[in-house]
């Protein structure tokens, strides 16, 4: 089986709106585990990316690097970083291009109603997240993508509701468990 390969000239941009080439945030890892938001507002991937952040320093020790990818709303990604501290790289992708690469694109339609995403809504919000602005980019799938420094996809998980990430501890012995 060919691994799929994502073109490591595709660019993204921060939140400042400074391009961002894919190739430039994978060099020097061996690994990169990168984050799908729905929207940087949603609480259940607000949570998600905090706790990712949080073993950034332990990852970049083992040649790990991580970074989250949303498609819009700048000011919600600064809002992450001004606000919970995040330090990784926060990317925004509008036209959804990094999505299209790692087989992400599709919307949840339906399963947006899916109660368990309800309920880690309603979690997230107990665990002192706070909603923002609700953006076009809603409708999206969260995910995970463990890139090497090639592109090459080595591991993903693309959630099937609201709030469907895997735990983050199972996404980092993913990661290194990979050669």
């Amino acid at each position: 089986m060919t691994a799929t390969l994502v073109p490591t000239d595709l660019t993204l941009t921060d939140p400042e709106g400074r391009l961002v080439r894919l190739g430039d945030l994978l060099a020097g890892n061996r690994f990169t585990v990168i984050q799908l938001v729905r929207y940087f507002g949603c609480l259940p991937c607000q949570e998600w990316c905090v706790e990712l952040d949080a073993q950034g320093a332990g990852l970049a020790e083992a040649g790990i690097g991580v970074a989250s990818v949303g498609g819009s709303a700048d000011y919600q990604a600064q809002w992450l970083r001004d606000e919970k501290g995040v330090s990784m790289p926060l990317l925004l992708d509008p036209e959804h291009e990094f999505r299209e690469a790692v087989g992400a694109a599709a919307p949840l339609g339906v399963r947006m109603l899916n109660p368990r995403g309800a309920v880690a809504y309603v979690g997230s919000l107990r665990r002192g997240y706070r909603p923002q602005s609700i953006t076009r980019d809603t409708v999206r799938s969260p995910g995970v993508v463990i890139l090497d420094e090639a592109g090459s996809i080595r591991w993903q998980h693309i959630g099937k509701r609201i709030g469907d990430y895997p735990p983050v501890e199972q996404v980092i012995a993913a990661a290194a468990a990979l050669r």
